[in-house]
């Protein structure tokens, strides 16, 4: 692939970004990457540095020594060369101040919901674009054998369209139970007082930001074209995950084929009993165990997806139950994917019909005897608690005579 290296990493509100970039980067360091080489920009936190550059101005600003501290500060010298962006800044602190809004304490979420900090918002997005887009440029300019940029932003696959450009997403009970139990984050996400409560607010966060990069961009961050690779990482280990991104880095800088898409094994569910995929694999020829083995060698290929039907959301396999459950007996928390009907979808080269029609056909005993032989570890009604109800005969209870 043209380019040097650059993994343009996006994802949902709590799905782990910034923890899967800290850890892509311990992999490559035990490669044999040098420290220097290894290149990481979280706009985020560029973000958080002019927000906290211009809430410390606008707390302090008064007309005699505006202008100087605006040029004195590296966050702020732009509003200084710039008199669109300084108007626009001034008629925030304006704005601000006829409402009396007290700016002392004001955290980001809060400040993002304000109106009289949406134009200001706009133009510090703009800033941090711009300077994305400026440095893929820079970065593509000249061959860089030996180095790699890492960047966690919802937008660089768009400023750097050479990137790698990787999305991950997570269920939403997962996140919110995240957030709730996460003590190391921002004291906006340290208040719910259950994890319902978090559920909402996480998702409220992540249909706003969609709303906003649509009204703002015209961009739909859950538009899965966008992207390169999507891992689902609900029940997935950070390792996996950063494994899996740079193994699938590779491939896209050879230009071979990948799966686009990885989940967990314990989310696809099989459409055949235990015992069928106990045996030899009816493609392969080859036993659970001979395939295991081939795991542990090779690792799980990323060109040879699961194929799945998806309805209503849920996930069912049609091909690949021998790699899917030998993966989890090996306490794999990912395996590539990919979906070849959906809902009312005629499956392809199947006589059975529709895609809907064919998931009809999951029985309990199905969950029941591949949760048996894979162990303790693994549960269905982790996942799916409505589907393992549903399937679950209910006792009768006998009228009295």
């Amino acid at each position: 692939m043209e380019g040097n290296k650059i993994i343009a990493i996006s994802g949902q509100p709590v799905t782990g970004k910034g923890t899967t970039v800290k850890a892509i980067k311990k992999i490559l360091l035990e490669q044999g990457y040098s420290e220097e080489k290894i290149h990481i920009i979280t706009t985020g936190h560029e973000f958080r540095n002019y927000f906290n550059a211009i809430s410390e101005f606008i707390r302090n600003h008064n007309d005699s020594e505006g202008l100087e501290r605006l040029s004195q500060d590296p966050y702020l010298r732009i509003f200084s060369e710039k008199q669109e962006y300084r108007d626009i800044l001034i008629d925030t602190i304006l704005k601000l101040r006829r409402k009396n809004i007290d700016t002392s304490n004001l955290s980001i979420e809060e400040a993002n919901n304000l109106k009289e900090f949406s134009d200001l918002r706009k133009v510090v997005d703009t800033i941090i674009d711009t300077g994305i887009a400026e440095m893929g440029e820079e970065i593509n300019a000249t061959p860089r054998p030996g180095e790699i940029w890492l960047i966690d932003s919802r937008l660089a696959f768009h400023n750097i369209p050479s990137a790698f450009s990787v999305r991950l997403t997570s269920t939403p009970q997962v996140a919110a139970e995240r957030l709730f139990n996460d003590n190391n984050r921002g004291k906006e996400d340290n208040t719910y007082a259950n994890v319902q409560e978090a559920l909402k607010a996480r998702e409220k966060r992540r249909i706003g930001e969609q709303k906003r990069y649509i009204e703002r961009y015209g961009i739909d961050l859950e538009n899965e074209e966008n992207y390169d690779l999507i891992i689902d990482t609900s029940y997935a280990t950070i390792e996996e995950i950063s494994s899996t991104i740079l193994k699938c880095l590779d491939y896209y800088m050879e230009r071979k084929y990948f799966s686009k898409k990885w989940t967990s094994p314990k989310t696809l569910l099989p459409l055949q009993d235990e015992m069928d995929t106990i045996r030899s694999g009816f493609s392969s020829g080859k036993k659970l165990e001979e395939i295991e083995e081939d795991i542990k060698v090779n690792g799980f290929l990323p060109n040879r997806p699961i194929e799945i039907i998806e309805v209503d959301g849920y996930k069912y396999i049609i091909e690949g139950h021998h790699r899917n459950f030998a993966s989890a007996h090996l306490n794999k928390t990912l395996v590539p994917y990919e979906i070849i009907a959906k809902d009312d979808e005629k499956i392809p080269g199947y006589s059975g019909g529709t895609a809907r029609q064919r998931a009809q056909s999951l029985k309990n005993y199905f969950l029941y005897g591949h949760e048996g032989f894979i162990g303790e570890k693994f549960s269905y009604k982790e996942v799916y608690p409505e589907i393992y109800e549903m399937l679950t005969p209910k006792k009768t209870v006998p009228e009295d005579r």
